[in-house]
């Protein structure tokens, strides 16, 4: 039986940090609250909670988070922990390893999608906007030894 208590609840309503319009970050972000991106972002944005991509929001980077929601334009790879979402206006280039993805009709999406939870090894990965797009890693099979 499942265990209902344990069912993490993210709060994409909740911002805790907000990249307004005209803003620019080029480097790595990390908070434990949502990150709403209104502006423009390039390199690796880490949230323990959500992050939510607003339409006016550009973003280069690789995004690690519990949930993310994209209405913006995205290039990089998604590790969501429970779910993608890919509204109307969204565009997304890159891949997602999320266990559960909603993508609306007429969004552009290129790349490749693997409906589990992210490994704690793709966790670690160099960014997007440092020079060529990562691959999320297929996992490990175990090497059999035939005599």
């Amino acid at each position: 039986m499942l265990d209902a208590a344990k069912k993490r609840v993210y709060g994409d309503t909740k911002v805790v940090t907000v990249i307004g319009q005209g803003t620019t970050i080029i480097g790595e972000i990390k908070s434990k609250g949502t990150i709403r991106i209104e502006g423009v972002v390039s390199g690796r944005i880490h949230s323990e909670d959500s992050i939510v991509v607003q339409e006016t929001g550009r973003v280069k980077a690789d995004l690690y988070a519990g949930q993310v929601t994209i209405a913006g334009e995205v290039e990089g790879n998604i590790f969501a922990q429970d779910r993608l979402e890919i509204a109307t206006n969204g565009k997304l280039l890159g891949d997602i390893v999320a266990p559960r993805v909603s993508i609306a009709e007429g969004v552009l999406f290129e790349g490749k999608c693997t409906m589990k939870p992210p490994q704690p090894a793709q966790q670690e990965r160099p960014a997007a906007g440092s020079g060529q797009q990562q691959q999320p890693r297929p996992p490990q099979q175990p090497v059999s030894q035939e005599p």
